[in-house]
């Protein structure tokens, strides 16, 4: 079968309906705009701007389907397979019923064209400092307060119960292993020991009893009014607290641990 002939048969009938179509889909009709010579083969043109480009076409979401399957049939290459396997997916307004043959052929030929597949292999990317700044900026805020999906809600005692517990005996002994495994180290201020990560965060220069230092996030406690120099008090003993770093360190725990339990209001509270 000739598949090219039937792919420029198509493509020259709707380039002939493309000013009707224009109107039609001002007018609310869907339709998608589809290079004819594609875009990796030196194909020009805005998809979405097909009145001013004669290389784009108007074409309905099962048009546009045919079109990528029929290329996928003349060319039989990684870039063709890609956009073939691409027009799988839906949305709200393409909203594509699939065949069968056409759902395991697309799956087939994104198959083929990733065997053996090296693209990227030996390649390191190097993130420039100013991309890293550009990226903090757009992501800042993303998914702060009402944008965050869980904001407003709370896991269940029963959810809670569910993620302390191990999955399966399994995971149980994977633990044990994984626990064995870290080599643990004393802190000289503490003497508590503990694996290498927890050390450097938590402990030496940044232990809670080292009298020339302290952690980062205590760094952080402190500078804040609210956290750090607001006076609290043991309701059990009646004693005074300057900062949350002093009763910290009284109660030989860390201030983030602290807080919390000044939320609960038990035993413990601001003044």
């Amino acid at each position: 079968m000739n598949y090219e002939k039937i792919y420029n048969d198509l493509m020259k009938d709707r380039l002939s309906k493309k000013p009707q179509r224009i109107v039609e889909k001002r007018c609310g009709l869907y339709f998608e705009g589809h290079h004819i010579i594609p875009k990796c083969y030196g194909g020009v043109g805005n998809s979405n701007r097909p009145k001013k480009s004669e290389n784009i076409v108007l074409l309905t979401a099962r048009e546009h389907f045919l079109a990528h399957w029929l290329l996928w049939l003349i060319y039989r290459d990684r870039k063709m397979a890609l956009a073939f396997h691409k027009m799988m997916s839906n949305t709200k307004k393409t909203n594509r019923i699939t065949n069968s043959k056409a759902y395991s052929e697309a799956r087939e030929a994104f198959r083929i064209t990733n065997m053996n597949n090296k693209y990227g292999v030996g390649t390191v990317r190097v993130v420039s400092d100013e991309q890293k700044k550009k990226q903090s900026k757009i992501m800042k805020g993303r998914y702060a307060g009402s944008k965050n999906p869980f904001y407003g809600k709370k896991h269940t005692n029963e959810t809670l119960e569910k993620l302390k517990k191990p999955k399966s005996k399994e995971h149980i002994e994977k633990l044990k292993i994984a626990n064995k495994s870290r080599i643990k180290i004393q802190c000289p201020f503490c003497n508590k020991k503990t694996d290498n990560m927890n050390a450097k965060k938590w402990h030496f220069d940044n232990c809670l009893k080292n009298p020339n230092g302290h952690s980062r996030k205590q760094t952080n406690f402190v500078k804040n009014n609210h956290y750090g120099c607001k006076k609290i008090m043991d309701m059990k003993t009646n004693k005074v607290f300057n900062s949350i770093k002093e009763a910290a360190i009284y109660y030989d725990m860390h201030p983030g641990s602290l807080t919390r339990w000044l939320k609960t209001g038990k035993n413990i509270c601001y003044l």
